[in-house]
């Protein structure tokens, strides 16, 4: 199995927050409802975790899914500026699984950013089914393609040039149920990802 250099730097990012904490891979285990060996592949980039599973670990973990995949910005000063071909990107989940998604962060973390911004990248059959809530709130805008999000048991039917906006706190998840990949601008306030 290939270890991409995304998982190896996310599985880092993951260890050091742990040991930060003084926790085992057993502890974090027990909080987060995983077993420790999949956090060990985890933490040494051989395997990939689910959004979801992302989020919980986070969260037992102090810290937020923007400072796994922090990169620093182009130049000082005001304006933040990503190229194009240089936007760091996340694979979380499986497709026999049914949570694969591929986020592509368009604007890094920082502490004093209040927004956080990726295009979330969905294949078909891939998505994020397992759901999960925190505090603030989401706007996206469907780029390509169509999927389904589920906020608080209602589903939508979200297609090309469609947008929606909700609380955060409400359980939500979604999927892709389509032929197509679908390519959804997703903004977070505060950012949690």
């Amino acid at each position: 199995m290939e270890t991409s250099e995304a998982n190896v730097r996310i599985g880092a990012k993951l260890k050091h927050a742990r040991l930060l904490m003084g926790l085992s891979l057993s502890e974090l285990g027990q909080r987060v409802g995983l077993t420790e060996g999949f956090l060990s592949k985890l933490e040494n980039g051989r395997s990939q975790a689910s959004l979801a599973t992302l989020h919980k670990l986070v969260r037992a973990l102090d810290t937020n899914m923007s400072a796994l995949f922090a990169a620093p910005p182009d130049g000082e000063g005001a304006v933040t500026v990503v190229r194009a071909g240089e936007r760091p990107r996340l694979e979380t989940g499986h497709m026999r699984a049914g949570n694969k998604v591929m986020l592509e962060r368009l604007v890094p973390h920082r502490p004093d950013h209040l927004l956080q911004i990726n295009i979330h990248v969905i294949p078909s059959g891939g998505g994020s089914p397992d759901f999960i809530s925190h505090g603030g709130q989401e706007f996206g805008y469907v780029l390509t393609g169509a999927f389904t999000l589920i906020v608080d048991g209602h589903e939508r039917q979200l297609a090309e040039g469609d947008a929606f906006y909700f609380d955060s706190a409400l359980p939500h998840g979604y999927r892709n149920d389509g032929d197509a990949e679908a390519r959804v601008l997703w903004v977070n306030t505060p950012p949690t990802f």
